[in-house]
């Protein structure tokens, strides 16, 4: 979902992710980030998002920075001197997130690993039509909640 500050709105972010956890603006660089071709720069992403949201630079490239420490990302000096730049390298892909987030709804909400929960739901012959149809079924429950 695209959130009306146009960043990307990931349902159940901020739970666990192997030990770390991701907010609201570790989303919205990684976001950047994913749609960029690495190595990357925190200046490439302050460009980015600062017509988006107006964040200093120093914001950007600590949370870049947090970013590596949890393993998401990965950080590499340019030189050898402590003030030279740092580069950023995604340790993970958007799919691979995807996946892990939905593994991690799956096992809160229905108690079992995603592939578990997707037979329990479509059968043990998996296809993009039942796919399909638990995508409907999805949206259509979430248009309920949202009207509440």
């Amino acid at each position: 979902m695209i959130s009306n500050e146009g960043a990307r709105d990931y349902v159940g972010i901020r739970r666990s992710l192997g030990g770390g956890s991701l907010g609201e603006l570790e989303a919205q660089i990684m976001d950047i980030v994913w749609s960029l071709e690495p190595p990357i720069t925190s200046s490439q992403v302050f460009k980015i998002m600062y017509p988006r949201r107006e964040l200093s630079y120093s914001t950007i490239m600590l949370t870049m920075a947090k970013l590596a420490r949890k393993g998401i990302l990965s950080q590499t000096r340019t030189g050898d001197k402590k003030t030279d730049p740092f580069i950023y390298t995604p340790n993970i892909s958007r799919e691979e997130m995807g996946i892990k987030l939905m593994d991690e709804v799956a096992r809160k909400v229905l108690g079992k690993p995603l592939d578990e929960a997707l037979r329990s739901l479509c059968g043990d012959s998996i296809n993009s039509e039942h796919l399909l149809q638990l995508v409907k079924k999805a949206e259509s429950a979430f248009g309920k909640i949202s009207k509440k």
